[in-house]
């Protein structure tokens, strides 16, 4: 027994127990003593709540000697945390009580430095007496490293968490604006749609399906047999050379349909660098022309409601035209310049069924010879110098599926007559310097002020397309054959000129309106309108009189008819009076009216020449022989 208790060789065999008989049973010479002896596992052993053995592993961890240890109770060196429940357990264990056998917790160093221990509380009899034997490894490390992957395990968590939410909300950022953007494509008022370098569309928007739905398949076909055999040229920069392109014309078939587009284009680069697709935004050139109407005003205003007139001829004309707007047939409106061939032809448009879509008006008097082929039918690129890119659709394209209005048809140049009549015959036009048929759905309605029969016997007119256009005929009567309408539309001219002008209403007095109805009016209502206008700015008051006349409007007109100078005796029955008299007669009112202003400037100014004349601003010598010649004394 002595030597076994000297395997130790830390303290003297009476300083280690106080009971000699346990130590000699704890540390009999055996594997085991030496075991406990030698492992770095702290155990100690107590009885009741005092040590009465520790290893040395115990001294060496926790810094306390042997004999300071023997002094404690075996709960003393456990850390606060942890010593009451190890303080009642470990009587209960002694006890036979079913308590728990394995915990970790930490315990105190001598220094008071805290470790963590993995302890296992045991019992074992000795001299009939429950000696408690505790053993505990030193965990301090590994606890450490599981407190450090703990921290690195939450810290990942929370930076998961956080690059979650992080990521969750640009994944929610990203679907909102992947839903707006394809809110924006899918709302756009072009098709849109993505295609590959193989020609295969990767993307389309509702637009492109609405458009062309019928026709889906076919052009997705032809569309991909195009740019597989590049025969787009702007297509093929696009994905060779990286060019974009906008508002190119381009036409591809169908289902035997011409499809017209004009389309733009941007090219797609991966993220290698590399053209794999190209984004087109394509739209109905029949769109584009409408859209162009709009914003040029190629839209007729005027309605059959609009003509003013009490007239039975004129009566039976709007019937007439009534009758002509239900078909597509070409009409020929006849008559003198403004007797109102363009209300009349505005009219026909509004009251047919293409009245939502274009009236274009052209005058071809008004367009100089060379010009007109390209400005009717228009022209391809590069078809003349300073042509523009990509050509120019003509008048023709521009109005299709609306109505086209030719005026002054009799002025147009007999070449571009011929083409006109081939427009009519084939319905479809060529640009001028193209080789592609364009076909286009208008309805012709033409106005000529010349006599088109002694055109055409003259050979100024082509016969061929004078029978073409003059499937319906409407022959305006002049202003003068109507003079019922003179009293109708001066009446409503005033009242709307009323109307812009602000508050007041114009009238005019009896002998001007017979003024009015005895004129031949050759510029016929537009002339009206014109001497109506004028009087008003030289109104002094609302009532309208031969003061306000501007007779020389009258004058010239008649004067280079030479007519009205000569021998024109009446121009109105019953009237009785030519434009010379009715001329002097304003003149005999023109001079009453000044000698009334002079005698009452004088009175105003109690004969005082010199203000009379400054008022009138004219010198005081003219005064006195305006006096004299009016025989007004001062």
């Amino acid at each position: 027994m002595k030597e076994d208790l000297k395997l130790t060789n830390t303290f003297p065999r009476d300083k280690r127990f106080g009971e000699m008989e346990i130590c000699a049973q704890i540390t009999d010479a055996n594997f085991y003593s030496k075991l406990i002896e030698t492992v770095p596992v702290l155990v100690y052993a107590y009885r009741n709540s005092k040590v009465v053995y520790v290893n040395p592993a115990v001294e060496e961890t926790l810094g306390y000697t042997f004999e300071e240890m023997v002094e404690k109770n075996f709960w003393d060196i456990c850390h606060p945390d942890y010593r009451d429940l190890i303080k009642e357990r470990g009587p209960a264990r002694l006890r036979g009580e079913k308590v728990t056998t394995n915990y970790e917790f930490k315990i105190l160093k001598k220094n008071g430095e805290a470790i963590w221990v993995d302890v296992f509380f045991g019992t074992t009899r000795m001299n009939n007496e429950i000696i408690g034997i505790v053993g505990a490894v030193d965990i301090t490390e590994r606890k450490l490293l599981k407190e450090q992957l703990q921290t690195a395990r939450d810290e990942l968590e929370l930076r998961v968490r956080q690059r979650t939410a992080e990521l969750s909300l640009k994944n929610n950022k990203l679907t909102m604006l992947n839903r707006n953007l394809n809110n924006v494509v899918n709302n756009m008022s072009d098709g849109v749609i993505i295609v590959n370098r193989s020609g295969e569309i990767e993307l389309l928007n509702h637009v492109f399906e609405q458009n062309w739905g019928a026709l889906l398949d076919r052009i997705k076909m032809n569309l991909k047999e195009d740019i597989l055999k590049g025969k787009i040229a702007f297509i093929n920069d696009m994905f060779d050379r990286r060019i974009p392109f906008q508002d190119e014309e381009f036409i591809f078939f169908a289902s035997g349909k011409q499809i017209h587009i004009l389309a733009s284009g941007t090219p797609i680069v991966d993220e290698e660098g590399v053209v794999s697709s190209g984004l087109l935004i394509l739209r109905p050139i029949k769109d584009v022309h409408k859209l162009v109407n709009r914003f040029s005003g190629a839209k007729a205003s005027f309605r059959f409601e609009n003509i003013i007139t009490g007239n039975r001829t004129m009566q039976e004309l709007i019937d007439n035209a009534k009758m002509a707007a239900s078909n597509t047939s070409n009409v020929l409106i006849e008559g003198e310049s403004g007797t109102g061939k363009e209300l009349f032809a505005q009219a026909i448009h509004n009251y047919s069924q293409r009245s939502k879509e274009p009236f274009i008006a052209i005058n071809c008097g008004a367009i100089p010879r060379d010009l007109i082929g390209s400005e009717l039918f228009g022209y391809a690129e590069g078809a003349f110098t300073g042509a523009r890119k990509g050509g120019n659709p003509g008048k023709f394209e521009l109005a299709s599926g609306g109505t086209v209005f030719l005026d002054e048809i009799g002025d147009m140049p007999l070449e571009q007559q011929a083409a006109l009549l081939r427009v009519i015959q084939e319905k479809s036009i060529t640009r001028i310097g193209g080789t592609q048929a364009i076909p286009v759905d208008v309805r012709i309605i033409c106005a000529t002020n010349k006599d088109l029969q002694t055109e055409m016997h003259h050979g100024r007119f082509r016969k061929d397309l004078y029978y073409r256009l003059n499937v319906i005929s409407i022959k305006i009567p002049p202003l003068r054959e109507r003079k019922e309408d003179i009293r109708l539309l001066v009446n409503h001219f005033l009242k709307n000129s009323s109307a812009h002008r602000g508050p007041g209403q114009y009238s005019l007095t009896p002998d001007m309106l017979q003024v009015l109805e005895a004129y031949d009016w050759p510029g016929n209502v537009r002339e009206l309108q014109n001497v109506l206008e004028r009087m008003l700015n030289n109104a002094k008051g609302s009532q309208l009189s031969q003061a306000d006349l501007p007779f020389e409007l009258f004058f010239s007109e008649t004067s280079r008819k030479n007519e009205v100078l000569q021998s024109r005796p009446s121009l109105q029955k019953g009237s009785g009076k030519t434009i010379q008299e009715l001329m002097e007669m304003r003149k005999k009112l023109l001079k009453n009216e000044e000698r009334l202003l002079i005698i009452e400037l004088l009175k105003t100014y109690n004969g005082n020449v010199s203000k009379v004349a400054r008022e009138i601003g004219i010198s005081r010598t003219t005064l006195y022989k305006k006096m004299k010649l009016y025989k007004v004394d001062e």
